[in-house]
């Protein structure tokens, strides 16, 4: 079972690339100028992927400046970012 959901919530990612520029698990989309996590499914809002571990999720949310990218312990279900 999955420890954290990484979430990108789309009305709110303006495509800054911060996330991108330090997490190579993210890249900005040349389609619609916003950021993807490597794994995600759409979501209502964005899209997210559950994982076991955190690689330099934490610190490409922690760098956005638009607050876009967040992440849930799945088990406390308390938002770390």
């Amino acid at each position: 079972m999955a420890k954290f959901r990484v979430i990108i919530d789309y009305t709110v990612c303006q495509g800054f690339g911060a996330c991108v520029e330090l997490c190579s698990k993210f890249d900005l989309s040349d389609v619609d100028a916003k950021s993807h996590v490597e794994g995600a499914k759409k979501v209502a809002n964005g899209e997210a992927v559950d994982l076991d571990e955190l690689d330099c999720h934490k610190k490409a949310a922690e760098a956005c400046p638009f607050n876009a990218i967040h992440i849930i312990n799945l088990k406390t279900n308390e938002k770390i970012v």
